[in-house]
Order: structure tokens, then C-alpha cells, then sequence
């Protein structure tokens, strides 16, 4: 199978999660599936961007990027966090790559906006290069950065994690993505949801029941659904094993 992790910001720094994806990515490779890990790294950026000075601002959900803040998170993204994974990934035996979008323009993006507001150097994935992309995963389990080349100008564009996860799924029609997140799953009632429909979804959104960086995520998954992706799941370290070990666990996402 292809399979699809992303991987959330707010965990990348915590060696134990870092463990335990590694282990689920060592299994999944002697099994013979190609794995690609899509990354994030929301909160180490805006402890750099604190340190240089630069404010931070979110516009719906998403990070308004400009050229000072783009640099520094290419520099996070597309170097310490990637090769951090990678490293964390090939101490427990997986034969790890790391790449971001802009090698072998990968990640080809369009600049967008969000809800009609202007966000920056920020796009949205229009093409996935699957034969630069292709190779490396008959190999590696390949550890990708979201940075991404800018179609027209052929700069760098910052791209939320979630949704180049959902680009990547869709290009490789992948049997399988998960977004991982520090929560087992989405929470609805003070329980975890086993199954979300795109319905079910919108209606969470607009009374609020769900906020913050569950809304990409959710978003990302219904994307890649539609876009050609077989099965998508939000859920934690733990869910995701059980989800590979064809348990259910965490929230499947339905459209």
C-alpha cells in the first residue's frame, strides 16, 4: 500500500511521539508499503520567529507568511525538523529520506488565500511531481517538508502540512492517510467520534465544536478523500498503529 502520515507540529518535539511513529514506520516498511511523511512544525516556527524579533498572525487558521517569517520557516521545516525525523526514523532502522517541495519541484503550488484574505507567500499544492517523488519511495520511507515551488515565479511558498498531505495522497491515490495529532481522534461530547462525514464535519465547524488546527486537518482529509485517497483518519501515535494493525481506532473521516 501507499500510505500518508502527517504529522502534526505540536508533536515533533516530543521524543516518545517521535518513538512511536518510527516504530509504526519501521513495521510498515518490512511489510513492503511506501510510506510518505508529511510534517509540520507550527510551534517551533513561532519560537524562532520570537527569537528574531518577528510577530506571528493567523489569519482563519492559517499563518500569514511574509518574506522575513518564509525564510525562517523554510529554515525549520526544510532543515532542523526534517532531519530530525529523518534521523529519529533511521535509528530504528528505516531507510530515511528527507526532501522538501522545492527539490525536484515535488511540491508545485499556486498562491491562495484564506476566505478571501490575504495571507502572504502562503499556496495551495497543484501538482505533485510523481515521477521525481515515485522513485525515492520504491527505496525510502520519504520524509517530506511542505515548502513548495511557487508555479509562476518559481520562489518558495509556505504550504499548511495538512493540505499537502491531502495533495500528496491524492496524486499517489494512497490506500491510506492519517493525520496524527497530540488527540486520539476528533472529540465530540467528550468522546472520540470512531466515523465523521463531511456533513457532520461542516455542522462541528460552524458551532464551534471544532476549532484551531482540528479544522485543516478535517478540511485536508475531506480534500484528499475527494481528490482520489481510499481511506483518511485522524488520531494519535497509538490510534495509528492500531489503524495499520486493521483495528479501528481514532476518527474516520467520510465524505
Amino acid at each position: 500500500m501507499r500510505i500518508v502520515l502527517k504529522i502534526g507540529g505540536n508533536e515533533i518535539d516530543d521524543s516518545s511521539f517521535l518513538e512511536k511513529v518510527a516504530l509504526l514506520v519501521a513495521k510498515l516498511q518490512k511489510e513492503n508499503h511506501q510510506i510518505v511523511l508529511v510534517h509540520g512544525g507550527g510551534k517551533e516556527i513561532t519560537g524562532l520567529l520570537e527569537k528574531l524579533g518577528i510577530g506571528t498572525n493567523f489569519v482563519d487558521g492559517l499563518r500569514y507568511t511574509d518574506k522575513k517569517s518564509l525564510d525562517a520557516v523554510e529554515m525549520m521545516l526544510s532543515g532542523s525538523i526534517n532531519k530530525r525525523l529523518v534521523r529519529a526514523l533511521q535509528r530504528n532502522g528505516v531507510a530515511a529520506i528527507g526532501l522538501s517541495g522545492i527539490d525536484g519541484r515535488i511540491l508545485v503550488a499556486e498562491k491562495t488565500t484564506r476566505n478571501g484574505k490575504d495571507i502572504g507567500l502562503v499556496g495551495e499544492v497543484s501538482t505533485v511531481n510523481l515521477p521525481v517523488l515515485e522513485p525515492f519511495l520504491r527505496t525510502h520511507a520519504v520524509v517530506l517538508s511542505p515548502i513548495s515551488t511557487d508555479k509562476d515565479s518559481g520562489n518558495a511558498l509556505n504550504v499548511n502540512a495538512d493540505y499537502a498531505a491531502a495533495a500528496v495522497a491524492s496524486f499517489l491515490r494512497s490506500e491510506l492517510i492519517i493525520f496524527l495529532s497530540n488527540v486520539a481522534g476528533v472529540i465530540s461530547g467528550g468522546n472520540v467520534l470512531p466515523k465523521m462525514h463531511e456533513k457532520e464535519f461542516e455542522e462541528m465547524k460552524k458551532n464551534g465544536e471544532i476549532t484551531g488546527g482540528m479544522i485543516p486537518k478535517g478540511e485536508a482529509a475531506v480534500r484528499a478523500l475527494k481528490d482520489g485517497a481510499k481511506i483518511a483518519y485522524i488520531t494519535d501515535a497509538d490510534g495509528a498503529a492500531q489503524i495499520v494493525g486493521g483495528v479501528n481506532a481514532g476518527t474516520q473521516v467520510l465524505v
